[in-house]
């Protein structure tokens, strides 16, 4: 074979042994090919978008398209809800732009909306995010129009329709969301569920139709979701994490999608080198690493009251209770915070139900297991009288064979003294008068006959009948041994299993059923926002942020405080009994003067086995 070259245009052909002129490059004519084949194309890069941005990749890319990214790509393009929990460094939002860029392109008139915990945070991360997509992708970003970007604003669309940006006003229409940093959280600076659920998500609700039909080919309504990790109790992992796994697992093909990706990940695939790794670690702490760098959901924070770990597991209680559930053997303590107004910022009053049934294993045999079957919160009534009255109502749906099992505990200070008294007073109605337990206090008062279910607690810090730090560590030790169960916080699942449990099939009373499953939410956050810092020789809760009260919290603790004092009864009925060794010691008492001794004198005694 010849060797050399022979000059532009020719190429040495094997078979006649010779060389021969090239074709002269020509334009492809795209009409001439089968419109079926063009659409075989079209549908592969709709569900492979990391191929179709290897084909257009520019030449002068910083970088191109790792493991993680492919995933999260193809993810993003495949199924209907998402949630991606990745680490720093591992480019989420630079992913979720070439997504929806892809998206817009080849699905035309495709409507996205983003949105993230600011305005000024998320068109600053969008308009990032565009700019390294037109370095890397200019043939892709050449389809799109930057109409808007502002320190607030980002809006691009395309000449067919598409259009991508972070403004959704109520009433809006679109076809896909993107939550970014969705589990963030703080004061200000944190995700806003409450104007996402009420402007954004209504609105998520277009659907992509052809000819006046739905689109079989499209993944409809699509629900992306990107963040770092948080705490356990935060809404983004409580719900829409819960909502994508479950999907996941349980439904179809394409419903959900649920996925972390850690640090390792980012480190393998060459997204990030171990220096920056290295650097992130030694100025972390522990939690902040598991949350940033593992893409772990951890606990609160330094000191918190129940760990989000600990309080996560005990949301075991799927059906509520509003009366007595008719077991005798339950016992039932309405525990009630009483508020008055502070002002603007004004605490509330609370209620929390304790449902106390008694373990059965020898392990726990003087334990009951305590179960908040109820949780609420309002605003004090006017007068003291009412609020009694109130807190009354409430104890009455919870009593059984005249409330013997049935006890009310109230904080006794400033206005929770005048509380009990009222409570303490004959209504004339036909309902038993009461008193407190044991005739503990405000004896001079007391009515004849009346029922001693009152227990007038009052929290003090100097080891009074009430330690403050006594019934910490009390609450925290039962949570940890978990004793302690709650209602879920997942409402919409509550409900569920309220309504087939007791047979409903009409919607009239959901909003009441929602109530105590959306109350117990609350009373999370607020354990959520306390810390316990020493105190002298005791400990005391502090709270992080001093504008959320802490009403459900202090009514369940003193619930607990009351049920502690059950359980000392508990340990004395049970240990109070006969031993099983109380039969063979008495025994040998009585065989002892068959020995020759008598029966009263041990020295007597002592001589006739020495004599034996």
């Amino acid at each position: 074979m010849p060797t050399g070259y022979c000059g532009e245009g020719r190429k040495w052909n094997k078979k006649i042994g010779r060389w021969e002129k090239t074709k002269k490059e020509q334009a492809f004519d795209y009409e001439s090919v089968d419109k079926k084949a063009w659409g075989l194309l079209i549908s592969f890069f709709r569900f492979y978008p990391d191929f179709w941005y290897d084909l257009i990749r520019s030449e002068n890319a910083p970088y191109g398209l790792e493991l993680p990214q492919r995933i999260m790509l193809r993810v993003q393009a495949r199924y209907q809800t998402t949630y991606i929990t990745g680490a720093r460094g591992i480019t989420k939002t630079f992913v979720a732009m070439l997504s929806k860029e892809h998206d817009g392109t080849f699905y035309p008139g495709e409507q996205v909306r983003y949105y993230a915990p600011a305005q000024k945070q998320s068109a600053k991360l969008a308009s990032q995010a565009f700019a390294v997509t037109e370095k890397c992708y200019p043939i892709a970003t050449s389809y799109w129009n930057k109409n808007n970007d502002r320190a607030d604003m980002f809006r691009i669309t395309t000449d067919y329709g598409s259009e991508f940006t972070m403004y959704a006003p109520r009433g809006d229409n679109f076809h896909a969301v993107i939550a970014e940093e969705m589990a963030q959280e703080g004061g200000e600076d944190g995700f806003n569920f409450d104007d996402f659920e009420e402007d954004v998500k209504k609105g998520h609700r277009l659907e992509r139709m052809i000819n006046g039909v739905k689109d079989r080919t499209r993944v409809q309504l699509k629900f992306n979701c990107i963040s770092n990790a948080s705490s356990r109790q935060n809404k983004a992992f409580t719900v829409y994490r819960k909502t994508a796994l479950k999907a996941m697992i349980f439904g179809d093909k394409y419903d959900g999608f649920c996925m972390d990706i850690s640090w390792i990940s980012a480190l393998l695939c060459n997204l990030r080198g171990i220096a920056y790794y290295k650097k992130e670690k030694s100025t972390s702490t522990a939690e902040v690493w598991q949350r940033e760098m593992e893409a772990r959901y951890t606990g609160t924070g330094e000191n918190p009251m129940l760990s989000d770990e600990i309080l996560a597991k005990s949301k075991k209680l799927m059906v509520m209770e509003n009366r007595h559930c008719g077991d005798p053997n339950a016992v039932y303590v309405v525990a009630h915070d009483v508020s008055y107004e502070e002002g603007q910022k004004n605490a509330k009053c609370a209620d929390v139900v304790w449902k106390c049934t008694r373990y059965t294993t020898p392990a726990k045999r003087d334990k009951y297991r305590k179960q908040a079957v109820f949780v609420d919160s309002y605003p004090p009534p006017k007068t003291e009288a009412l609020q009694a009255q109130k807190l009354k109502d409430l104890w009455l749906r919870f009593c059984m064979d005249g409330g013997q099992a049935t006890y009310i505990v109230v904080d006794a200070r400033a206005v929770g003294k005048t509380v009990v008294q009222e409570l303490m007073k004959p209504t004339g109605d036909g309902t038993p008068t009461l008193c407190c337990y044991d005739h503990c206090a405000y004896a001079d008062i007391e009515q004849p006959n009346a029922l001693p279910i009152i227990y007038p607690l009052k929290a003090t810090r100097a080891g009074g009948t009430d330690d403050e730090g006594q019934m910490i560590r009390y609450l925290q030790r039962e949570w940890e041994q978990g004793n302690i169960e709650i209602l879920t916080t997942n409402v919409l699942d509550g409900v569920e299993a309220y309504k087939i449990f007791h047979g409903i099939k009409d919607t009239f009373d959901d909003g009441k059923i929602a109530q105590p499953y959306k109350q117990t939410e609350g009373w999370c956050e607020e354990i959520q926002n306390l810390q316990v810092k020493p105190s002298g020789t005791s400990i005391k809760e502090v709270r992080k942020s001093k504008g959320k009260q802490r009403d459900r919290h202090s009514a369940g603790k003193y619930g607990l405080r009351f049920i502690s004092l059950l359980e000392d009864k508990l340990v004395k009925e049970t240990y109070k009994k006969k031993s099983s060794w109380s039969d063979a010691i008495e025994q040998r008492q009585i065989d002892i003067p068959r020995y020759g001794g008598a029966q009263n004198n041990t020295r007597a005694n002592l001589l006739a086995l020495r004599r034996r």
